[in-house]
């Protein structure tokens, strides 16, 4: 009796399919995904690991296990690398908004004749040295600088513009290490039909009153013909 209920025990074994668990590790390393898109391939590794563990166990034609391990990496592959993308995507989006945003803040600035606040909106390095020769640049003062912002041939467009808008065509990300951006102006309302405006714009993390806020901040500006 003993002898064949342990025939009867070999009888219903059925080995794990290798392929099955590789899929599911692989499933659950691709939640690494939403972290790091180095991990990216991960998803891709563990749903054709599921794939490939599914078509195994069926040709296997039953003697193999491990169907519900394969078909559990599957849908975590799946999930994880679905949310991955939609959060890569809407990031991107919400970037996009608030790169147009800050060019639009700066474009407004400078065709009301709040030039000084259009000018605290760039970095330093917009304006360039007065001078080429050795030693400390001398202390220019605050009116000067005003003065020679407004000649930059891209502030110079815009004040041009007057009460007609420029359009913002595009905002792109630069692909720099330093999370920037690349928003392109149409000058055509402002009567310049073939120019346009280049602004480069990298976000910053500044203190405020209640914590840490974020703040764009122009890099440089080109214009096109």
């Amino acid at each position: 009796m003993s002898d064949d209920r342990t025939t009867d025990d070999s009888l219903d074994y059925r080995p794990v399919s290798l392929l099955a668990v590789a899929a599911l590790i692989a499933g659950g390393l691709s939640s690494l995904a939403l972290v790091t898109r180095f991990a990216w391939a991960l998803p891709l590794v563990g749903g054709t690991l599921a794939m490939t563990a599914l078509t195994d166990i069926a040709r296997a034609g039953g003697t193999k296990a491990g169907r519900l391990l394969a078909l559990a990496g599957l849908a975590l592959s799946l999930g994880f690398g679905a949310q991955a993308v939609t959060s890569l995507v809407v990031d991107r989006w919400i970037l996009g908004r608030r790169a147009a945003a800050a060019a639009s803040a700066w474009i407004d600035a400078m065709r009301e004749g709040r030039t000084a606040e259009a000018m605290a909106m760039c970095s330093g390095g917009i304006l360039p040295l007065r001078h080429d020769g050795p030693g400390e640049e001398p202390e220019e003062p605050a009116d000067e600088k005003l003065a020679r912002f407004a000649k930059l041939d891209a502030c110079a467009a815009v004040l041009a513009c007057g009460d007609r808008q420029p359009i913002i065509t595009s905002a792109e990300p630069a692909g720099t290490d330093d999370g920037g951006w690349r928003v392109a102006v149409d000058l055509g309302p402002c009567g310049a039909s073939e120019a346009s405006l280049d602004l480069a714009i990298v976000p910053r993390q500044v203190d405020g009153t209640a914590g840490p806020v974020e703040r764009w901040l122009i890099m440089a500006l080109a214009v096109r013909r």
